[in-house]
């Protein structure tokens, strides 16, 4: 396995990947084992990808099985994002971490991050981890993520091996989510 920063040409194999972990593409038990709430549109996949912000582990064959996307926080009008980022940045604009507001502090949005299934408890997450704190250590404070209130795995993923805090419940669309925050 290897981990690398992704490139245009890993963007299909990335939005595939993140399709079959969607959540309304689960069964109730596939969803017991973790899921991500927003498929990204290729648009989305290119800027993170042309940033920088898109990490991949790929086998010794090249299959893409892993990403992790570590993103500026979106600026200007928001109105064309995700109702999930939208209400992550109304937050982030009255939370703190760390005894510091955040828009005081040099913010990125995590996530998406996913594994395909028959590669989960390989390392790859705490190793993604690593990689991306490294890797980001220089041009961001701290990361703000989502997590469906409902998805145990990932809630309990994100503050075990990443050391994520919850700061603030929010609901979208009438369903509940969590915001978290980790320093780098």
């Amino acid at each position: 396995m290897q981990i690398t920063v992704a490139t245009r040409d890993d963007i299909p194999a990335m939005m595939d990947l993140e399709s079959r972990n969607y959540v309304d593409h689960l069964t109730e038990t596939e969803r017991a084992d973790g899921f991500i709430s927003i498929l990204h549109e290729q648009r989305w996949f290119e800027d993170a990808v042309d940033a920088g912000g898109i990490h991949i582990a790929t086998t010794d064959e090249g299959a893409v099985i892993g990403l992790i996307a570590v993103t500026a926080a979106p600026t200007g009008p928001h109105d064309h994002l995700p109702a999930i980022m939208q209400a992550m940045l109304r937050l982030t604009d009255n939370l703190e971490f760390d005894g510091k507001p955040l828009t005081q502090q040099r913010l990125a949005f995590r996530g998406p991050v996913v594994i395909d299934r028959d590669y989960r408890g390989r390392g790859i997450y705490s190793t993604f981890n690593d990689v991306t704190r490294s890797a980001y250590a220089d041009r961001f404070d701290v990361a703000v993520l989502f997590v469906a209130a409902d998805n145990n795995k990932s809630i309990h993923t994100t503050t075990t091996k990443l050391g994520a805090r919850p700061l603030a419940p929010f609901n979208v669309d009438g369903k509940r989510y969590q915001l978290l925050a980790f320093a780098f």
